[in-house]
Parts: C-alpha cells; structure tokens; sequence
C-alpha cells in the first residue's frame, strides 16, 4: 500500500510542482497540458522496465537497479564510501597512478556510477521499488523535451502545435529515452548546450556560458562520443546565430575541414589514425553478445575500408529493421519509426515550402548532427537494440527538421491544442 501511495503521491505533486515551474515562462500549457506530458513519459518510463523484465529478463536497467540498493546501504553507513568513484584519487589509485589512464577510466565509468549512485538516492523516497524510481527520474531529466519546445516555441510561435506533439508524443522516441538509462540525460545535455550557446551567440553572459559549461561536461562524462560528433555542429551553429546566418555555409565549410583532417588521418600511421577511437567502440562491441545482430564488417585502418562500409553503417543505423526484420514488438515498432522518417523525407521534399522551413541555424544544427551521429552508430555497434536507443535523439531531430511543416497545418494545431490563433 505505501508503495502505490509513493507512486501517485510523487507522480501527482511532482505534476503540479512542474507546472507551477513553467507556467511563468514561455509555455502556453494549462494543467492538462502539463499532465499529458508528464503522465506519458512516465508512463512509457514504467513500461520500458516492464518491458525489459518480462520479456528479456532484465537490462541494464535492472542491473543498475539491483546494485542501487546495496549502495543506498552503503549512503546511510558509509557516505564518504559512497561518493568514492566520484573522486580523482580513487581512480588514479585503481589505474596505479597513470594520468591519462586514470582519466579514461574515470571517463568511462562515470555514466554507470552515475546512474546507481542516483538511483540508490532516490531509494531513500521510493523504498527501493523500481517503478517510484522511474517516476523520480523523469522529473530530472523532462527538462531536457521541455526545454527544447521552449527554444523552439521561441524561434517559430506559429509551430507550437506540431512541436508540442513531436516533441513530447512520439511514442518510440519518449520510449528510449524514458527508462533509467543515459539517452534522457544525453537528451538533456545537448540542449542544455544548443539553448545556452544560442543565447550566448546572441547576447554573452556569464551564466549562458555556465550553462554550456555544463551540458558539455555531461556529454564528456555520460558519453564523451556523443560529445565528440556533436561539437562540429555546434561551433557550425553558434557561429551562424552570430553571424545571422541563415544558409547551411558554416556547417559545410566546418564539415569539409573536418572531414579534410579526419581523411588525411587515415594516411598516417594506424597509431596515429583519428579512426582509432572508432575502431576501439567497434572491437568492444563486438566482443559483446546479442540474440540478434547486423552484418558490419570490422574496420581496417585506412579510407578503403571505412568507404566500403559507408553503406552498411548507413543501412544499420538510419533504415534498419525493415518492415519484414521485425521478430518482435520493439523491432516492429523501430520498422515504423524508420517509415516515419521515410514519409518526413517525402513530405519535406514535396513541401513548396522547403527552402522558408530551413532557413534557420537551428534546423541546420538538426540535420547536420542527426546525419552525423547515425554514420558513427553505424560504424561501430552491430546490435539493433542498442542502435536503436543510441538513435533515438539523431531521429527526433530528424523528425523536428522534416516536419517542419506546412504553415497551415501549423497554425490549425496550435489553435487545437492551444485555442491561439
């Protein structure tokens, strides 16, 4: 009994809390609106877990779970043990003092640590039931969806109506990054940077720059590849804002040099090559074991072979499963998420429209960095389960570029979801 007290005690009063929050801001929510959002993302939070299991009998999810309460044990005894991982010492103590091997250790665990430590906090207002964890945890990383219909409903106010539904009710994207897993913060952190960085490009200040500061150490440290795909785009993006650049030419003049530098690369030496951190994400996923998985051949040093496997990167992470790959429910579901971009896609090309619906830095920042972090997925994770959680951020904003809509359609879901004319 005290467990579904917790659940709906948190979910209610969490609810209302939040919509006190942003009421005063930009958003044009009533409660409903505030409700819908958050009941479906805690709800698609809950069954991500269910799901998992039931069906697979359990995930990493559950496995940080399992391990969170004998560290919410550790808390109440030994805080200062507790906090230990989070400390430079200890990893230079387990990595016997080597500098930069301590620093990728402490890199690469971080996202785990983080992740239990956070759930064994949270233990101590949910009495250690999965489910009032998940509701906790949607309530620090919403921010994330609701600060980019912010930015958005800043930018195009005529938009609202299509934004509020692509952005907080596609089911296969809210499923992904509503479980206790890293893409809800990865989500977060990326606009914590994309809505800091436009402000500062704008008009600099010390807390815009705080606030980039901080999505920027986020990505480093939950998942510094992220990081390191996303940077192009963002420099290509502030300079645009400052320069009131409406044009993709700064992306494509930052891409071609990027991409110059990286091919040289693969002229020097193996060691030396900028494919290597590529290779390595590949290798260790390919020591990993799954029921089911894509044809990628392994990455040699050199252009040939990442040009040879430039298709089925591109076919694994941006079209797969197809519709007849689907051997059950969640494979089905990501076959109708690749339709649904397919008919974004055609949609956008057919709109008169497509030349007024891009001409903003924003919409360029989506194309460029969803294309981009698709290819690397592909190049280096073989998996389909894990590709299509690693995509779920690159295909929302997809979505937000291609359906950047006909102004009609717009202005008549605004005023049906918003009654604003």
């Amino acid at each position: 009994m005290l467990t579904y007290f917790l659940f709906f005690f948190y979910l209610f009063s969490g609810t209302i809390l939040l919509h006190i929050i942003i009421r005063r801001k930009i958003f044009p929510f009533t409660i409903y609106h505030t409700m819908a959002i958050v009941f479906f993302k805690i709800f698609m939070g809950c069954l991500y877990g269910w799901v998992f299991l039931h069906y697979y009998n359990g995930d990493d999810t559950w496995n940080y779970f399992n391990e969170s309460k004998d560290e919410t044990m550790l808390l109440l005894q030994h805080p200062l043990r507790f906090f230990q991982p989070f400390w430079p010492s200890y990893s230079l103590q387990v990595t016997g003092y080597h500098g930069w091997d301590a620093l990728i250790f402490y890199i690469n665990d971080f996202e785990r640590w983080f992740i239990i430590k956070s759930m064994a906090v949270l233990n101590l207002l949910s009495g250690k039931n999965y489910y009032t964890d998940v509701v906790l945890f949607e309530f620090l990383i919403i921010g994330g969806p609701l600060l980019l219909f912010k930015l958005l409903a800043r930018e195009f106010p005529l938009r609202t109506g299509m934004y509020f539904l692509l952005v907080f009710f596609i089911p296969s994207i809210i499923f992904w990054c509503s479980g206790i897993r890293a893409e809800g913060l990865l989500l977060l952190f990326i606009v914590l940077m994309i809505y800091n960085g436009q402000a500062y490009a704008r008009r600099p200040g010390a807390w815009r720059v705080l606030g980039m500061i901080a999505g920027f150490m986020g990505l480093l440290l939950i998942r510094y590849q992220f990081l390191l795909v996303f940077l192009p785009t963002f420099i290509a993006y502030l300079i645009s804002v400052r320069k009131q650049e409406t044009s993709a030419r700064y992306f494509n003049r930052i891409y071609v040099i990027a991409l110059l530098i990286f091919g040289i690369s693969l002229f020097l030496p193996p060691a030396r090559q900028l494919s290597l951190p590529i290779q390595h994400a590949q290798e260790s996923f390919f020591l990993l074991k799954g029921n089911t998985r894509y044809k990628l051949d392994s990455l040699k040093p050199g252009l040939v072979s990442f040009l040879k496997i430039l298709p089925q990167a591109i076919a694994n992470s941006a079209l797969r499963p197809y519709p007849w790959e689907g051997k059950n429910l969640l494979q089905s579901v990501s076959s109708v998420e690749v339709l649904f971009i397919i008919a974004g896609l055609f949609f956008f090309m057919v709109s008169p429209n497509r030349k007024q619906q891009i001409s903003y830095p924003l919409y360029w920042l989506f194309l460029f960095y969803s294309i981009s972090q698709l290819i690397s997925i592909g190049y280096a994770v073989p998996f389909p389960g894990a590709i299509v959680r690693y995509r779920s951020i690159s295909f929302l904003q997809l979505v937000l570029f291609l359906y950047a809509g006909n102004p009609l359609l717009q202005q008549k879901l605004r005023y049906w979801i918003f009654k604003l004319h």
